[in-house]
């Protein structure tokens, strides 16, 4: 599913909140995951080429703004714990030098549930999720784009067993045609690729 929003509106929440509710109550509940997931690790190797064409990703570190932090400090409640990694990526104008009037935030958020109750922390996770992937606090500051820029965002999300795990994508900037937009199949089937890692890495 995509949404295209203008000056600033943020309906992702909403929207990811209806989906992760269907698909955490049709998971099966066979898999268990005991330990922490590195969010960052979940990826396979063709993600990049995936999700960022015609882009260069910019370290959230090195990009001055207002603000102490571009990406926001993780989100976590009794019963679930929440990881999440955040790349940013901005169009390449050749040498790699980066364009920050049209960006691209790719978003993963992985959601473990700890508590025996698994109905009560799915629906805890939906929550988490839902915050974990709308957060994008920071994204304008960091690139210089105003209200009058475009938006849109692409997104998917997937339960195995105790873990909820989603990407988002989020595309913006004064220019934001010129990145190719990420399509579903694109989302889809890098959501599939950190499913596997997933379950060959983490399963318990």
């Amino acid at each position: 599913m995509r949404s295209s929003v203008a000056r600033g509106g943020w309906i992702l929440p909403v929207l990811a909140s209806a989906v992760l509710c269907a698909g955490c109550q049709s998971a099966s509940a066979s898999v268990h995951y005991p330990g922490a997931i590195d969010a960052c690790r979940l990826p396979g190797p063709n993600a990049q080429a995936q999700l960022a064409p015609a882009t260069v990703e910019i370290p959230p570190d090195s990009v001055k703004t207002a603000e102490p932090r571009v990406i926001p400090d993780d989100h976590a409640s009794d019963g679930n714990e929440v990881t999440t990694c955040r790349r940013l990526f901005a169009r390449a104008l050749g040498g790699g030098k980066p364009d920050l009037q049209d960006y691209r935030l790719v978003t993963i958020a992985v959601v473990r549930f700890t508590q025996s109750d698994a109905d009560e922390a799915a629906a805890k996770a939906t929550q988490l999720m839902t915050d974990a992937l709308g957060d994008h606090s920071g994204v304008r500051l960091a690139t210089g784009v105003g209200d009058e820029a475009g938006f849109s965002e692409q997104w998917a999300a997937v339960r195995t067993g105790n873990v909820v795990l989603g990407l988002a994508i989020a595309d913006g900037g004064t220019e934001a045609a010129l990145i190719p937009a990420a399509t579903l199949d694109n989302v889809q089937a890098v959501v599939t690729d950190m499913t596997g890692t997933l379950q060959r890495d983490y399963q318990g």
